[in-house]
């Protein structure tokens, strides 16, 4: 053999980053006949914390899967943030009071809130309300929307003619007081009233983000109007009707639907929606939680029961990053991924699974978490599932220096930028598609 060649060969196996990969090949063979036949859809589930609900590093992924197998919709999406959707394909709008937790939260959420597979709690008492998810663009024109929620809530969806399309929200600016209370930064208070820190600095002429017990800050806010004529929608009948998700198809591709009550509750709850083309090819689903470990979802019961609704062929699984801030050990963490899995496996049964290993940060002192470091080197050693060693990828990033800037992490030390979001998924996504390559030469 070629010296050369034999050295790149040897190179490969010593950096490579997927781990088990022939746990993937049920997986692979799903794709192969959908790549041969041009026929049926793959659906793939990405579920972690912040860094997953981060479009730069979903898209990175979805994007070439997409660009080569065929697209066949969006997927799962959840107003995480109504009206303020970077990046997101489709904006979202309400005449009614939300509230958003999430589930590292939960005693911030009503009573009655219902967590389930985007992580978060989304509910409202208003009754009628109108919930409004438009395309931002016609190349993300759907013909089939599923809506997830819990057992005891029901939902309409509706359409209206071209020349009626009404007015959901009309904001009117305001101004409230919030007196700072001990323990609270500027960011959790713009936070609390979904602002910007920012916009509150600059309300209250202040120079830095510093704040004080006892003072009071003028914050800036939006009161929405609640009125809107309901007998101009027209509903759209049942595809299919099941406890946890209700799915409507129009043959017509669309850009715009509504989400009514279809019966007096006394709380609503919604917990996502997926949105899909009739055309063949790859769904991505990304699921992410600010804040959230992944114990946070193991005593969540309604995620993994609903998690089936998605149909998932492949299943990648993202956290570390605040289990490490909570000083979790490797050995907790990875007794909380291994009952993830096997939670996952109680519903989704054989579904090949991929865990990520989480990515490298800073600690308050500046010094490498060395926690990350040690769910790494547990997660490496697991022969139970796919490995896919992100960790390894940022380490040579850095190079021999350890320049982390390479890595281009944010400057809070944990989160990364839209570049650096985007080389991870580009690699990651890279990697797939190698280990995807070797098996069809394998079954030459």
């Amino acid at each position: 053999m070629n010296r050369i060649l034999f050295c790149l060969m040897i190179a490969q196996v010593l950096y490579a980053q997927m781990l088990n990969a022939p746990l993937l090949y049920p997986f692979f063979e799903k794709l192969a006949r959908l790549e041969n036949n041009k026929e049926g859809k793959i659906n793939i589930v990405h579920v972690g914390d912040s860094h997953i609900q981060s479009e730069p590093l979903t898209n990175a992924i979805r994007k070439p899967l997409q660009q080569q197998f065929g697209d066949g919709g969006r997927g799962f999406v959840f107003p995480y943030t109504l009206n303020k959707q970077v990046g997101m394909p489709y904006n979202f709008a309400t005449n009614a009071a939300w509230q958003t937790c999430r589930n590292s939260l939960p005693s911030k959420c009503a009573q009655g809130t219902e967590f389930g597979l985007s992580g978060y709690g989304f509910s409202t008492k208003t009754d009628p309300f109108v919930f409004s998810i438009e395309a931002s663009d016609e190349k993300y024109k759907f013909n089939t929307i599923k809506v997830v929620s819990p057992i005891n809530s029901f939902y309409n969806i509706a359409t209206v003619d071209m020349n009626m399309k009404p007015i959901i929200h009309k904001q009117k600016p305001s101004i409230t007081l919030h007196r700072v209370k001990r323990g609270e930064t500027l960011d959790l208070i713009a936070k609390k009233y979904n602002v910007l820190s920012a916009t509150i600095k600059k309300e209250n002429k202040m120079r830095s983000s510093n704040i004080y017990v006892g003072r009071n800050l003028r914050i800036p806010i939006t009161v929405t109007e609640t009125s809107v004529d309901t007998s101009i929608f027209r509903s759209l009948e049942y595809k299919s009707q099941e406890p946890l998700i209700s799915v409507y198809h129009q043959d017509k591709p669309i850009s715009t639907i509504y989400l009514l009550p279809a019966r007096k509750q006394s709380l609503y709850n919604l917990n996502g929606l997926v949105i899909e083309k009739d055309s063949s090819g790859i769904i991505y689903h990304s699921i992410g939680s600010i804040g959230a470990m992944v114990s946070n979802y193991n005593e969540t019961p309604l995620f993994f029961k609903q998690l089936p609704v998605l149909t998932p062929d492949l299943i990648i699984v993202s956290f570390g990053t605040n289990e490490s801030y909570s000083s979790v050990s490797a050995e907790r963490y990875i007794e909380q991924i291994e009952l993830f899995v096997k939670n996952i496996r109680m519903f989704c049964h054989n579904v090949p699974i991929i865990i990520t290993t989480p990515q490298i940060s800073l600690l308050r002192n500046k010094k490498f978490n060395t926690y990350i470091l040690g769910y790494s080197n547990a997660l490496v050693r697991k022969e139970d599932v796919a490995i896919w060693d992100l960790y390894s990828f940022l380490n040579r990033l850095m190079g021999p220096e350890k320049d982390i800037s390479a890595t281009k992490i944010s400057k809070d030390n944990v989160h990364y930028t839209s570049e650096g979001y985007i080389k991870q998924g580009t690699a990651l996504v890279k990697d797939l598609l190698n280990e995807y390559e070797h098996y069809k030469r394998s079954r030459e």
